[in-house]
């Protein structure tokens, strides 16, 4: 389910420079203006299903994990994100 971002989850969406964001209660969230981006939706539900394939607490592990190894960019879970796209 997707959801146009507010309040806090948009404050820290824009303290990130996050246009899209995925929840791990299942929701995506995007910016105002992103509603009908279709690559950035594919983006995030891509995340829903890593999430759903590895587990929630092995996704969030890994993706820290790979986040402090690898950065933002080249974190594999990012990375296989991008080509959901």
């Amino acid at each position: 389910m997707t959801h146009t971002a507010t309040g806090l989850i948009l404050w820290y969406m824009r303290l990130c420079g996050f246009h899209g964001w995925t929840s791990f209660w299942g929701s995506i969230y995007l910016a105002p203006g992103y509603e009908q981006h279709a690559a950035l939706i594919r983006h995030e539900r891509k995340h829903l299903e890593q999430m759903q394939r590895d587990g929630k607490l092995v996704y969030l592990i890994k993706y820290s994990y790979w986040l402090l190894r690898y950065g933002y960019r080249n974190n594999p879970y990012e990375i296989e994100a991008r080509a959901a796209e």
